[in-house]
């Protein structure tokens, strides 16, 4: 049984009028097609057999010819705008995220089963990581791993949403996991202290369905992340931000997309030279000068795109790429990262 989606609104505009609200809404110019899919779709609002609504559809509206009726009908199903019966209770916890899903073409209680038996680690507690391990946690992921050897400091308050003030000098990790479990408390939380040296510190962390990589430092983080990630076949997504641009990518599915290595698109801080020395002085007390805003758009890019891998539906935004979305000029950039047979890390596999 199916019934017009409760995420479908309509309105009249110049000589026709708008069908559905967001990037997949539908301006109609002719007024006649306009009102045919409005009645057909006020019609299909009452749960129907699909097999059975072009019948009743004909007898409810004589006048629109049937050629019209299945044009309508076919133009509800091309555009995503039926929902099941059963596919909503306003009810459930995640009924909002369930019409999303819906809206975005996906089996909503496919997809939320998907997410639910899913894990996922956080390498970096920080600002990305408060507002990641929430989304996350509260859209009804199974599992997710903490790793991080901070302690939150006062400096912190200002963007790392979940800390507060009687927190100032505890473990972040200890702290989040409190808050996240205040927030659902079924989710399954494992914590890591520890920090990223080198490489060999990535094999203390168990696989996961995915690494999230929120951490600023040190300079070559990613750099092992990505070694390792490529080497044991673990997905993960780089997240952060440069100072006023929000940054996200790219996004590593083993054997699918390509890795950071593919293509060079971050200065080298390793490089010995004859500046190597004033390079090192000048980068020594680097502090990103970083800002709730951006911190926070950083993580809702990221999570669109790390739910859309774990429920397994839509476009990942940030695959081949890092994208940077400019605060100061809501100006989006690309670097586009094509995979390359030639990679030394990736090419080997």
């Amino acid at each position: 049984m199916l019934y017009t989606g409760k995420y479908i609104q309509v309105g009249r505009y110049k000589k026709g009028g708008v069908f559905g609200v967001g990037s997949k809404q539908i301006i109609f110019n002719d007024r006649v097609d306009f009102e045919n899919i409005v009645k057909i779709a006020s019609f299909w609002k009452t749960p129907t057999d699909s097999n059975s609504f072009l019948e009743k559809a004909k007898k409810n509206f004589p006048e629109i010819p049937i050629s019209e009726i299945e044009k309508c009908i076919q133009f509800l199903f091309d555009n995503n705008s039926l929902m099941e019966n059963n596919a909503f209770n306003s009810n459930e916890r995640y009924s909002r995220n369930s019409l999303y899903y819906n809206y975005m073409g996906a089996n909503s209680k496919d997809v939320q089963k998907k997410i639910q038996n899913s894990s996922v680690t956080l390498i970096g507690c920080g600002g990305i990581g408060n507002h990641l391990s929430y989304l996350l946690a509260t859209s009804g992921i199974g599992k997710i791993t903490l790793v991080d050897n901070d302690k939150v400091e006062l400096s912190n308050l200002t963007r790392q949403v979940l800390f507060t003030e009687g927190d100032v000098g505890n473990s972040k990790t200890e702290v989040l996991k409190r808050e996240i479990l205040k927030r659902r408390n079924d989710v399954a939380i494992d914590i890591i202290e520890s920090t990223i040296t080198s490489e060999d510190d990535l094999y203390k962390i168990p696989k996961s369905d995915i690494f999230i990589i929120s951490a600023d430092n040190p300079f070559s983080l990613m750099d092992w992340v990505n070694s390792y990630c490529v080497a044991h076949n673990q997905p993960y997504i780089n997240v952060g931000y440069i100072n006023d641009i929000s940054v996200v990518g790219p996004f590593f599915i083993p054997r699918v997309t390509s890795c950071f290595k593919c293509a060079e698109i971050t200065p080298d801080y390793t490089q010995k030279d004859s500046l190597s020395d004033y390079l090192k002085i000048i980068n020594s007390d680097f502090k990103a000068a970083t800002f709730p805003g951006v911190n926070g758009v950083a993580a809702s890019y990221a999570f669109g795109d790390i739910i859309k891998f774990l429920g397994g539906f839509g476009e990942i935004l940030s695959k081949n790429k890092r994208i940077g979305i400019h605060s100061s000029t809501i100006k989006i950039e690309e670097q586009l990262i094509p995979k390359n047979e030639r990679c030394l890390v990736c090419s080997r596999l």
